[in-house]
């Protein structure tokens, strides 16, 4: 209602200035509320960076950031080579005899002008003229492929390369040079690449060398395994079990299987479980046998024929005697030989015939200090250095290791940097000018100003939340202390203090010196003398940081290190404690519980005023029907009157 008849007051805006005076209470609760928040949110944030810090002072703890070392080669072009902390130091020489080398192999030129060529015409007279099957085998495993006349150089590319994780080699054309390329994804003695091509031709064809122009290669005679050009080879088996059970690779063996199953396989002298569950497809399962010892050592290679699993192994020395044996394992034993079509009466075993091509990686070999090695890799680690080699050296080159002095000095001055950051964040806030004047602003006066006013505002009433405060004033105290007191403990003669390797609250240039208490513990560090001690003294300066006496009731024994991170710790805690960290609830940290005692008055608040209110309305109601009722009876009196 905006007011009465009569009299004229409108109700809502006298309403409106009483309800304001009796807020006035619960806006400075409000206010004393904002300002403990914005102290919280102070303390949190120095908080942050004491658990920085905290974690620079662990890792300068570690006895390896002051035994860093550096290695130079001779002869770069040769060799490139890096440090490790436990590397001696001292001069030393490698030759390099060999590198290390993947199986590799090209083809010969196929004829053919793109790879959206078809197999049956590259290579005129190739004779291949019925599907068959390509085995790859390589470090990883063995996988095999159909090959249809049909296929375009780029599908048997894609097929050979989509078997890549489980064999490890690879397969490309080139159609500017006109070849295929073969590779090993790794370098060494187990590197390889085999492959084996069936035929179904009559009479047999030597496809490797006929249609994929695999070409002899020639041997030095130190690689282990004589590289051969593609041989013809008989004897080779294949098993094909039940048809139709799967639709391909991504077929479920058994969907409605509970618990993991296993499947068994003997061949060659070898044999091997095979897992199976609800989830595993047939491709899954072949992948595993391929990768097993089974495909890497018995060479056996799983694959689907159309609609079937098939096997195929076309070692040269296959043995029927030897056969492919399939049985279930566990009690009661699950089918799976049934499940995957492999039953004795399921099974078609045929000869294979096929022709062959096999090449094995190299081993880098070298001579460090005389001694000679081998590794599988071209990169390897000797007593502490990593080693990258490039190519052969007729001669021995040198290898230089010296302890890394810019990298500990470096280290150290960013250790030292960080501790000033955070005193220098620290003595600003607990130095911070305290605006009294400037309040946290009411919901109304908020209301009544623009956005850069009440920015302008609050920057000065955030002002001074931490100044003074004694709890971070005490933390660094402590730190300071930490620094300048002497480390117990350690041998006659050495540097016991910081002061002693050039880090100290005074930087001294020459004739001049800054540095005073007025900085609140500024670290300042004399670059000469400490890269002069890092060099001359390594060991004394890596005690001063990392010392542990092991009493733990006192750090006087303790190296800086260790020092100003208990010390961090600590003081994190009780700030920790006093104001919590992100996420923490109210009733677990001191402010916050005074912070929920004021929300609880604040709502409480906020329901006497809404009553004052409704009393307020109450009692104008009330007012305004009661003067009502007197205009209406002056009225009638008048009226009665003559009025």
């Amino acid at each position: 209602m905006s007011g009465f008849s009569n009299s004229g007051i409108d109700i809502d805006e006298t309403v409106k200035k009483l309800m304001a005076a009796a807020k006035i209470p619960q806006d400075k609760l409000k206010q004393q509320k904002q300002l403990l928040e914005w102290q919280r949110d102070d303390y949190r944030a120095i908080n942050t960076k004491i658990l920085s810090f905290r974690s620079a002072a662990s890792d300068m703890n570690r006895q390896g950031v002051f035994q860093s070392k550096k290695s130079a080669s001779a002869d770069e072009s040769v060799f490139s080579v890096t440090s490790t902390a436990t590397a001696p130091e001292g001069i030393y020489s490698l030759k390099v005899t060999k590198l290390a080398t993947s199986a590799s192999t090209t083809s010969g030129k196929i004829n053919a002008s793109s790879d959206t060529v078809k197999l049956r015409d590259i290579n005129p007279g190739n004779d291949f003229t019925k599907k068959t099957t390509l085995t790859i085998g390589g470090e990883k495993g063995t996988a095999t492929i159909s090959v249809d006349p049909d296929d375009t150089i780029a599908t048997l590319v894609a097929a050979v390369n989509g078997k890549s994780s489980t064999t490890g080699v690879t397969m490309s054309y080139d159609a500017n040079i006109d070849k295929f390329f073969f590779a090993s994804s790794s370098t060494g003695s187990k590197a390889a690449i085999d492959l084996k091509m069936g035929t179904e031709e009559t009479p047999p064809v030597n496809l490797l060398s006929s249609l994929l122009k695999i070409v002899p290669t020639d041997d030095d005679g130190d690689s282990g395994t004589p590289l051969i050009s593609p041989t013809d080879e008989t004897g080779g088996i294949k098993v094909t079990g039940k048809s139709g059970l799967f639709t391909g690779i991504t077929s479920l063996i058994d969907k409605d299987l509970t618990t993991t199953k296993k499947f068994h396989i003997d061949v060659n002298g070898s044999s091997a479980d095979f897992e199976i569950s609800k989830t595993t497809t047939i491709g899954q399962l072949i992948d595993q046998i391929n990768s097993s010892d089974i495909g890497k050592v018995a060479g056996v290679s799983a694959y689907l024929d159309g609609n079937k699993l098939a096997f195929t192994n076309l070692k040269p020395d296959a043995d029927p005697a030897k056969a492919l044996k399939f049985s279930n394992v566990g009690t009661p034993a699950y089918d799976a030989v049934g499940k995957l079509g492999l039953d004795s009466g399921d099974l078609s075993t045929s000869t294979v015939d096929f022709s062959s091509f096999k090449i094995k990686g190299q081993k880098a070999q070298i001579e460090f200090n005389g001694a000679s090695a081998e590794y599988d890799t071209n990169t390897f680690a000797i007593s502490g250095m990593n080693i990258t080699i490039k190519k052969t050296s007729a001669t021995a080159v040198n290898i230089t290791n010296t302890r890394d002095v810019d990298t500990v000095f470096n280290s150290i001055k960013s250790f030292v940097d960080k501790y000033n950051e955070l005193i220098d964040t620290v003595n600003t806030k607990t130095s911070e000018k305290k605006y009294k004047d400037f309040i946290p602003l009411t919901d109304e006066q908020r209301e009544a100003m623009k956005e850069d006013q009440i920015t302008i505002w609050e920057s000065k009433a955030k002002s001074g939340m931490l100044r003074g405060d004694q709890l971070l004033k005490s933390g660094l105290s402590n730190f300071r202390q930490a620094f300048s007191s002497v480390v117990d403990g350690l041998p006659v003669g050495n540097a016991k203090t910081l002061s002693q390797i050039g880090i100290s609250t005074a930087n001294i240039s020459g004739k001049s010196i800054s540095g005073s208490y007025l900085e609140n513990g500024k670290i300042y560090i004399d670059d000469d003398k400490l890269k002069k001690a890092i060099a001359e003294k390594p060991d004394e300066v890596m005690a001063l940081f990392t010392a542990n006496d092991g009493v733990k009731d006192s750090n006087k024994g303790d190296g800086l290190a260790r020092r100003l991170s208990d010390q961090a710790d600590a003081l994190f805690k009780n700030i920790s404690a006093k104001a919590g960290i992100t996420n923490s609830v109210d009733s677990s940290y001191l402010m916050g519980k005074t912070l929920k005692d004021m929300n609880t008055r604040i709502d409480n608040f906020t329901d006497k005023l809404e009553a004052l209110e409704t009393r307020y309305y109450n009692q104008f109601t009330a007012m305004e029907k009661y003067m009502n009722q007197m205009t209406a009876q002056s009225a009638q009196l008048t009226q009665q009157m003559g009025g």
